[in-house]
């Protein structure tokens, strides 16, 4: 936790150098990124919140939703939709209120107490509460107040263990810690992927469509045709430029350029899906067999939905933004409860109807099935392709940010440049360079890798199945397994809401014993259910697009989709 770092004297400060980058982010989406610059100064209303978490889920999970549904069909993707929108809701809210919990109450008067014990210079933890929140007293252990500075997900994930179940499975908190922030980096190391391959795939569609005719003798028209495995090296004419952006400030004009373009793109998608497209609707018969598909599809469709609408990673940087980040997964307002009604209604009707108009044909983004030589629909592919490169940046450097904290304090330990502020640290010219230097490797790394893998259906579904699966599913399962590890565990709310029974020795009573027996009961019923859920999604997505991009790889390497199949 910050508060924990921030208690170990000046020498912790001045290491914490570009660590600070994303303000203690894990994961944010372009539009959770503005929330956040913003967040400091002005905070955000419920209605503002849920806005900003809707506008975070139009990306290339979204755009990937009618090429899921092709992977389930339509029944069982019109319910499975819904399913996986509420599993998703279900352990959201969970993180968010065990992550308030532990910020209030006993949780915080523990951890103060630790902390206390800890510090080597009089108090100062204790100093530092007195005069933000006033002397704590025995009653702040039924007060929902947040004491303890935010905390992202993977402080969150430690703490939890740490503390949940009377500390049963503290020793298992810097583990999950650790693996948390790795599986953060890898997942969205591979959004970037994906983001790398949109954006071929709409550069191949426009430059095949207007190379087509008339320019066969002339260099332009050896283009014509040209393997999508080249175009990740084409757009890296654009992406590094982008990519090599450092703080965020400097992202904040591109995030919000990037929210307006896919925002508007979106809505022509959905006119596109509507209205006349240009290509021929399917027929009754080729509709009939859209109803349904093998049950050994289902896990790449487990695989997309979730990473169209898994935002674990912003979820608790939006609630540290809000005016009132109780109201986040509590009443009167439930705004997380909001947004994601709204999250599943886009994502099941752009699937559905998607589906519907495209079948078979589904892309593994759905701009690449609007049709070329339409002036609008390709003002929409470049839109889109626009947003998705100016979000490119922002997401690369979440990704960095955690790589850069570990070759830092390698740095800093071979080095012994420990002694640095700041800004001394800011102008040093040798840790720059290897910053940027780490930047530059993993912006090269995700166009080898788009050149190698170009296809977007498999790579989005590999990274909800497998990444997403593990930070939305399996990790909250955990978590509100230990934290309710027994029927008297984890019920500190009832206290904090003033509906705790209790006897005059502080035991609760046979009817609220009873009670919390059953709740317990259910829950952990509940998460047995969604654990399997996700090892089904993770382990078959993962075998599957793991597959298919193996033998994508061993192809012709013409990619997902082929434009010459989706223009007409």
């Amino acid at each position: 936790m910050e508060a924990q770092q921030e208690t170990r004297g000046p020498s912790a400060t001045k290491r914490r150098r570009h660590s600070r980058l994303m303000s203690n982010s894990s994961v944010m989406t372009a539009a959770s990124a503005v929330v956040v610059s913003a967040g400091d100064k002005h905070k955000i209303s419920n209605t503002e919140a849920i806005v900003h978490m809707v506008k975070a889920t139009i990306g290339g999970g979204f755009l990937a939703m009618p090429e899921a549904f092709s992977n389930a069909g339509l029944l069982v993707g019109s319910v499975g939709t819904v399913i996986m929108g509420l599993s998703v809701l279900n352990m959201m809210s969970s993180i968010v209120r065990m992550s308030q919990a532990l910020r209030s109450g006993k949780y915080a008067m523990n951890v103060l107490a630790e902390q206390n014990n800890k510090v080597s210079d009089g108090g100062a933890v204790n100093q530092r509460v007195d005069n933000r929140h006033g002397k704590l007293q025995p009653k702040h252990q039924y007060s929902n107040k947040l004491i303890l500075p935010p905390m992202d997900y993977p402080e969150t994930v430690a703490a939890v263990f740490q503390y949940g179940a009377c500390g049963r499975f503290s020793w298992w908190a810097p583990f999950f810690k650790h693996f948390s922030k790795i599986t953060l980096a890898v997942t969205y190391y591979g959004v970037n992927i994906i983001y790398v391959c949109i954006l071929a795939g709409t550069f191949k569609q426009l430059i095949d469509h207007y190379t087509a005719a008339g320019m066969d003798n002339s260099w332009v028209g050896s283009l014509h045709g040209l393997s999508i495995r080249w175009y990740p090296i084409v757009t890296s004419l654009l992406i590094f430029p982008v990519g090599m952006v450092r703080l965020i400030k400097y992202l904040v004009p591109f995030s919000m350029a990037a929210n307006a373009c896919l925002l508007v793109g979106a809505g022509a998608v959905f006119y596109f899906i509507a209205w006349d497209d240009g290509m021929t609707p399917l027929g009754p018969e080729e509709r009939a067999k859209l109803v349904i598909w093998p049950a050994t599809h289902w896990s790449l469709f487990a695989g997309s939905t979730l990473c169209s609408m898994e935002g674990v990673g912003m979820l608790l940087h939006i609630e540290n933004a809000m005016k009132k980040p109780l109201e986040l997964a509590g009443p009167p307002t439930y705004t997380l409860h909001r947004s994601m009604v709204l999250i599943i209604l886009l994502n099941g009707l752009l699937g559905f109807f998607g589906y519907i108009r495209y079948g078979s044909r589904c892309a593994g983004s759905i701009s690449l099935n609007l049709p070329s030589g339409n002036k609008l629909s390709e003002a929409v592919k470049v839109m889109i392709a626009i947003g998705i490169l100016l979000t490119y940046g922002l997401q690369l450097t979440v990704t960095v940010d955690l790589a850069w904290q570990k070759l830092r304090s390698i740095l800093v330990k071979d080095h012994g440049v420990d002694g640095l502020t700041e800004e001394e640290e800011d102008s040093s010219p040798r840790l720059t360079a290897y910053y940027y230097g780490l930047r530059f490797v993993m912006i090269f790394g995700t166009i080898l890798i788009a050149t190698a893998v170009p296809d977007i259906g498999p790579l989005i579904s590999l990274v909800g199945s497998v990444g997403l699966s593990i930070l939305g599913l399996i990790l909250p399962v955990l978590m509100e397994t230990v934290w309710y590890w027994s029927p008297d565990h984890g019920y500190d709310d009832e206290e904090k809401q003033g509906r705790s029974e209790t006897l005059d020795d502080g035991s609760a009573t046979s009817a609220v014993r009873r009670r919390r027996f059953i709740r317990s009961s259910v829950r952990h019923v509940k998460n047995v259910c969604l654990f399997a859920m996700a090892v089904f999604a993770l382990v078959g997505g993962a075998f599957y697009n793991v597959r298919d991009i193996a033998n994508a790889f061993s192809g012709d390497g013409h990619g997902s989709p082929d434009p010459t199949v989706v223009t007409m």
